[in-house]
């Protein structure tokens, strides 16, 4: 099972991407996501084959010396039609940038065994919106998309936390809240 540190938004921006899930859902369009209660979110690293254990106390400690901070998604994208994924972007602040360089300054150790396109320098920051699609499905996926949100969607990166998936299911493990920001 592989084992993902993302970024959680605040509860009307997830309430937003859930709607959008709930709607690609009763259009035939579903994803793993919505089924196992996923929650809307940005990954900074997957690794397969990882104890969730041997990361949750540094990951406490990155939740403590970082705070919450704004998040605007400007776009609908896909990886291309064999992923099956639809997503939206963000756009790529320095404060998203900042923090996932700093997640694999801690984690460094480990950097060479995540997933090649979660690393520094490939990172393409994305909620997903569909996962697993055919290829077929993708241009409705897309269309829908486009019909049913409301670009910009502008929310706030809260929560830091650690999910394990598999083909079929998403299941948090834990969640750590960030500081609150300055005034």
């Amino acid at each position: 099972m592989a084992c993902d540190i993302c970024l959680f938004l605040d509860s009307e921006t997830e309430n937003t991407i859930r709607r959008a899930w709930s709607i690609l859902r009763t259009r035939g369009l579903s994803s793993p996501l919505l089924r196992s209660g996923g929650k809307p979110h940005l990954t900074l690293a997957i690794w397969e084959n990882l104890d969730p254990d041997f990361i949750l106390d540094d990951l406490a400690d990155f939740a403590k010396t970082h705070r919450v901070f704004p998040v605007t998604f400007s776009s609908i994208a896909t990886f291309g039609p064999e992923s099956g994924t639809v997503f939206l972007g963000p756009v790529f602040t320095p404060s998203l940038i900042i923090v996932h360089d700093q997640l694999y300054r801690i984690f460094k150790e480990m950097k060479d065994f995540s997933e090649g396109l979660y690393r520094p320098g490939s990172w393409v920051p994305h909620c997903s919106l569909t996962l697993g699609l055919p290829p077929e499905d993708l241009p409705e996926a897309i269309n829908t998309c486009m019909e049913i949100i409301n670009l910009p969607i502008r929310g706030w990166i809260r929560e830091i936390g650690l999910l394990t998936f598999d083909r079929e299911s998403v299941h948090s493990i834990r969640s750590y809240k960030l500081g609150e920001p300055d005034n």
